[in-house]
């Protein structure tokens, strides 16, 4: 298929549109860290299945890399279903990762408690009262427990 080249405008200081075909394409950099690269959404208007978002998931290192990545999917030469799914089975597999590490972390905190003798939700019950103390109150308990005693004497 032959290529017709897709026009830009700038959106913004980091955004550039283009369209083409039905086919609504932004380049842009993230505002915090332009040097991750160029990022590429597209939104296809006629429903072809030309639509697609890089985000997180594959930058490319230029400007001109993003724009034939945009001029490829208008020819065909991208297949944006097999892409969506390895992005779909990256983000599974990154979420799986995520779990794995979050179940490790409870299980050593479940373990501090089991040998402070006790449970969570006594932890939550007491960490709420707690939160209800005033300042003044809880400079007072940090100090009995260093030996002061109470101020009153008591």
């Amino acid at each position: 298929m032959k290529r017709k080249e897709i026009k830009w405008r700038r959106e913004g200081r980091r955004v550039m549109t283009g369209r083409q075909d039905g086919v609504i394409f932004r380049i842009w950099t993230p505002y915090d860290a332009p040097e991750k690269g160029y990022y590429v959404d597209s939104h296809d208007t006629k429903g072809k299945g030309r639509s697609i978002k890089t985000a997180d998931r594959k930058a490319f290192p230029t400007w001109e890399a993003a724009v034939e990545f945009c001029q490829q999917i208008m020819v065909g030469e991208v297949d944006l279903e097999t892409m969506r799914a390895e992005f779909d089975a990256a983000e599974a597999e990154k979420e799986r990762r995520a779990i794995r590490r979050a179940v490790a972390e409870a299980k050593e905190f479940r373990g501090h408690l089991e040998r402070a003798g006790i449970s969570y939700t006594t932890l939550l019950h007491l960490v709420a009262l707690q939160e209800g103390m005033s300042g003044l109150a809880h400079n007072i308990l940090l100090g009995y427990e260093h030996g002061e005693g109470w101020p009153d004497g008591t």
